[in-house]
């Protein structure tokens, strides 16, 4: 959801929770060998999905704290206009999703990870998701912008850069569920 005015922020703040309460779900209903299992060698396992949420995740946040600190004087309640690019790549990371993506090197999570890690640092960078949403509120969402920390020369606002971190994570929970109903799956 890419926020419109400010009192959209609360909203995203909500989905944001309802994402970590269903991650936490998963967690807690499938083993660390279920959660690592992976369908082939090109797949992602379910702990992976949560990673590679943190790992995309990370480097935003950094960059939208910032534009946050650099923007506190350009105030506005809405409603916001963002760019067309901002919108339309939002909406490319809604579940399902409708054309696969090639995943660049550093954005791959590491297969051999532990599970509990990955609970631990998705609750935090869902935190502070939150919490760069909540700093965030009573800023113009259209004009307070900021550059993509993986492709320097994509430039998001703030209201974009929110609703792709929603939406993004939204779809590798997707995921996450897609790999637990495949075939072969442990347990089922």
């Amino acid at each position: 959801m890419i926020p419109t005015s400010t009192s959209d922020v609360p909203k995203l703040i909500k989905s944001l929770q309802e994402q970590t309460v269903e991650v936490e779900e998963i967690f807690s209903a499938y083993s660390p060998d279920q959660l690592l299992w992976r369908p082939n060698e090109q797949k992602w396992s379910v702990a992976g999905h949560v990673a590679h949420m943190c790992i995309v995740n990370e480097p935003y946040i950094e960059a939208m704290q910032t534009c946050v600190m650099k923007n506190k004087r350009r105030k506005s309640d809405g409603p916001y206009k963002h760019p067309w690019f901002g919108r339309w790549f939002a909406g490319q990371m809604e579940p399902p999703p409708k054309m696969r993506m090639k995943t660049a090197k550093e954005m791959k999570p590491d297969p051999t990870l532990e599970s509990p890690d990955v609970l631990e640092r998705f609750l935090r960078v869902q935190g502070d998701i939150s919490q760069v949403a909540a700093d965030a509120k009573g800023l113009d969402l259209g004009k307070a912008r900021f550059s993509s920390p993986f492709m320097k020369l994509l430039r998001f606002s703030m209201g974009t850069g929110l609703g792709t971190l929603d939406a993004h994570n939204r779809r590798h929970i997707w995921l996450a569920r897609e790999v637990i109903d495949w075939d072969g799956f442990p347990g089922s």
